[in-house]
């Protein structure tokens, strides 16, 4: 009898104590509408895929477990060091995608993965994936949804519900809902009254590449100017290749040309020092800016998360000064501190918008413009012909 009380003791136990543990076990429901079980505190985070990465690091680089891909130099200058030092897990979409179940499950087994976190543009088929690799894995998995300006605001909401940091998610959502309602406001008192402009991020000779319009990557850009580049055919944030005769053709009021790296200006140098570029009247009158690349990620946003927000700020203050009036510096410091944990020193602003202001102190020399263009057209034909 006193065994099988004991027993009895024991199993009611048991049976007490799964039930604990079930309790503090909670669903959440992603943004592709999947019923994910998760921790009831959730601090060991791994992100797929950059987008994530950019988005988890708002909430504390305490949260990290892995890291989706090793660190760049810029991300490294504005990032927490313990970053660098953590395992790499991957991404589980797009074209870089890496994650596979085996070196989930053994990573897992090393740092303890409470979730996967994905974020970004919504595809066909991503919930059975996610739901066949957490399967194979018994590690949650969540999506994000960060697609357009107007879901912004929402995945960080989103995201903050599922760390437990509520108060942390509304703070940031309340900080970029108001940068794209100020930019919705604005844009409506600008109208039809938008300066083109083409966006280089890639110069190789003759060939240049532009991010065309109506695509991802190019959201803040055709909101913000008239973006003449073409319709876009590939999805990568480097856009599609043309030469140098389509440029003359497009003729742009202003040329945004990409950074080459943090502190870099291999382009912009290359587009101030060619004697070909120079026919263009936007690089005679100084209209041609750079827009900063890996600080710690690219302003006009490669990856398009809401580090591009930047761009709204920058390029508004740039194309129409008595409209978006304020201090830049002052706006792109509080970012770079609520986002980044980054006190950016004067030194660091000036040296990433060296070149990023529109009245840019190297202009081109070039011969009169009709003449210019002329002999830009012809060296264009000539390299093209090669």
């Amino acid at each position: 009898m006193r065994k099988t009380a004991v027993i009895l003791c024991l199993f009611l136990a048991a049976v007490i104590l799964c039930g604990t543990a079930a309790a503090e076990d909670r669903v959440f429901t992603d943004s592709l509408g999947r019923e994910v079980l998760l921790p009831a505190e959730v601090t060991n985070v791994a992100p797929s895929g950059s987008l994530a990465q950019i988005v988890l690091y708002s909430f504390g680089e305490e949260n990290f477990v892995t890291i989706s891909s090793a660190l760049k130099e810029g991300e490294r200058h504005f990032l927490a060091d313990r970053l660098d030092n953590l395992p790499v897990t991957g991404s589980m979409f797009g074209s870089k995608a890496t994650m596979n179940p085996e070196e989930i499950i053994a990573m897992d087994k090393k740092v303890g993965i409470d979730v996967i976190i994905d974020v970004g543009e919504p595809k066909k088929n991503m919930a059975e994936q996610m739901d066949d690799i957490q399967e194979k894995t018994s590690v949650p998995f969540v999506f994000i949804t960060q697609s357009t300006l107007d879901s912004i605001a929402d995945s960080y909401r989103t995201l903050g519900e599922m760390l437990g940091q509520e108060e942390r998610g509304e703070e940031l959502a309340e900080y970029l809902g108001g940068i794209v309602s100020m930019y919705e406001e604005n844009m409506e008192k600008i109208g039809d009254d938008k300066v083109s402009a083409i966006y280089v991020t890639k110069i190789d000779g003759n060939a240049v590449n532009l991010l065309g319009h109506n695509s991802y990557h190019a959201e803040i850009l055709d909101g913000i100017a008239d973006n003449i580049a073409p319709e876009a055919v590939a999805g990568s944030g480097l856009g599609d290749q043309y030469t140098m005769e389509d440029i003359f053709q497009m003729n742009p009021d202003y040329i945004i040309v990409s950074g080459s790296g943090l502190f870099d200006h291999d382009y912009y140098n290359e587009i101030m020092g060619s004697e070909m570029w120079a026919a263009l009247p936007a690089v005679q009158e100084g209209r041609v800016i750079e827009s900063p690349a890996d600080a710690p990620w690219a302003w006009m946003g490669n990856p398009p998360a809401s580090h591009r927000l930047i761009s709204i700020l920058w390029l508004g203050n740039i194309f129409y000064p008595d409209v978006f009036d304020y201090d830049l510096e002052e706006k792109v410091k509080e970012f770079y501190a609520m986002f980044y944990n980054y006190e950016l020193s004067n030194e660091e602003y000036a040296e990433m918008l060296k070149y990023s202001t529109g009245n840019a102190e190297q202009t081109a020399s070039s011969p009169a413009p009709v003449l210019g263009v002329l002999a830009g057209l012809g060296a264009a034909f000539l390299l093209r012909r090669r």
